[in-house]
């Protein structure tokens, strides 16, 4: 028997002139296309914003059924969790996942393991603990890329606003203020020794080839991730990711760019 939600969604698309298969309908089971037909419909907003994002542009795309998998029963409570993020986001280890799990709201996380009652709308502080999809998809916003993000200190006041939005459901505007001044103190000390290892490079450039050079570039490709990972902590507010992962190992990259550099054997 066709329950509510189907039937509701069935009679939308019918008078709607799109022609929709039934034969798994009365399952409840769904592929992304009649997904996307049915909610066009109904939340045409929430469909404009996945579309406009990062998930619907990447590659595999990151669709409705990727999330929320292909039955309506516990739907948007099962795309809530933090399991459905991680593996698409290079897994526990990755930098993303394990600069959140080793903060704060990480560690409160792991505690409160099997207490979230994931059923609540993502707002007005529903969750003690706020996991991946609170704050990246704040009040159920499908454009991950409008909200938070890892680039969420720079100097972009729409942005900033952005997550203020999501931050004062539970912080007060002093506290989350100070947040963002000081994780852009600490990306902007990390940013000068990126530009420092630059001038370095550059000046190395007109006395060194291309090969003598290329254990120097490997080690600048190293930086842009202690760069991001010192961005990563900022924004997840991970002591971890700010300081060990981020600011000394940013210092020993360019420590060893020095060293490269001033190893090399000029020629007369």
């Amino acid at each position: 028997m066709i329950n509510r939600v189907l039937f509701f969604c069935f009679i939308v698309m019918a008078f709607s002139g799109h022609a929709v298969s039934t034969d798994n309908l009365v399952l409840g089971i769904f592929n992304n296309e009649q997904c996307l037909q049915c909610h066009e419909k109904t939340d045409g907003d929430l469909i404009g914003g996945w579309r406009n994002s990062a998930h619907a542009s990447s590659e595999p795309v990151i669709d409705c059924v990727a999330c929320h998998g292909t039955e309506h029963e516990s739907v948007a409570a099962r795309a809530r969790q933090d399991q459905a993020c991680i593996e698409c986001h290079r897994g526990a280890k990755g930098p993303v996942v394990h600069s959140y799990s080793t903060s704060k709201h990480g560690v409160l996380m792991k505690i409160q393991v099997g207490q979230q009652g994931w059923s609540k709308p993502l707002s007005m502080a529903n969750y003690r603990v706020p996991g991946c999809a609170y704050c990246h998809m704040h009040a159920g916003e499908h454009d991950v890329s409008i909200s938070v993000r890892h680039d969420i200190m720079l100097k972009s006041e729409s942005v900033q606003d952005k997550m203020r939005a999501v931050c004062q459901d539970c912080h007060s505007s002093r506290y989350i203020s100070r947040l963002l001044e000081n994780g852009e103190a600490m990306l902007e000390i990390a940013r000068k020794k990126v530009r420092e290892a630059d001038n370095l490079i550059k000046q190395a450039e007109a006395k060194f080839s291309e090969q003598q050079l290329a254990p120097v570039k490997q080690q600048r490709l190293k930086m842009q991730q202690h760069l991001l990972n010192v961005a990563l902590g900022a924004g997840h507010q991970s002591p971890d990711y700010q300081w060990w992962h981020g600011q000394p190992a940013l210092d020993g990259d360019l420590l060893r760019i020095k060293g490269f550099i001033s190893e090399l054997p000029t020629i007369e």
